[in-house]
C-alpha cells in the first residue's frame, strides 16, 4: 500500500517519503525532510527543514520534530521528545508552581542555618 496523505497536509520541496506512510490532517514537512517506511504523523506535526524520521517511527498530534528521529520511536511534544518522558513530563506540569513554593520555602530554611 502506498503513503496516506490527508486533506490540509503541505509538503516542502524535496520532501522524501517511504512507503506505507501515514500522513495527518494539517501536517506540515519542511523542505529537504526525509521520512522512513511506515512512518506515521498524526494531525498538525510540524517536521522541521531536512529533518530525518526513522522507519515506522510515530508523532503524536502538535509535535514538532527537528533533527533526527530514531526507526521505531515514539514521539510527542514540541519539540518532540520520547513520548514516556512526555507523558512524565505532561503529569508535572499542574504540580511545578507548588513545587517551586517548596523549593524557595526549602532555599530559604537551608539560608536561615
Amino acid at each position: 500500500a502506498g503513503t496516506k496523505i490527508d486533506n490540509l497536509v503541505q509538503v516542502g520541496h524535496g520532501v522524501v517519503t517511504g512507503k506505507g506512510c501515514a500522513l495527518a490532517s494539517q501536517v506540515g514537512i519542511a523542505g529537504g525532510a526525509r521520512l522512513g517506511n511506515g512512518v506515521i504523523l498524526a494531525g498538525q506535526v510540524g517536521v522541521a527543514n531536512r529533518a530525518v524520521v526513522g522507519d515506522r517511527a510515530i508523532a503524536s498530534s502538535k509535535s514538532g520534530i527537528h533533527g533526527e528521529i530514531a526507526a521505531g520511536e515514539v514521539v510527542s511534544g514540541y519539540p518532540a521528545i520520547p513520548n514516556r518522558l512526555w507523558l512524565r513530563c505532561s503529569a508535572a506540569f499542574n504540580k511545578l508552581p507548588e513545587m517551586a513554593r517548596t523549593v524557595r520555602r526549602l532555599s530559604e530554611e537551608k539560608a536561615g542555618q
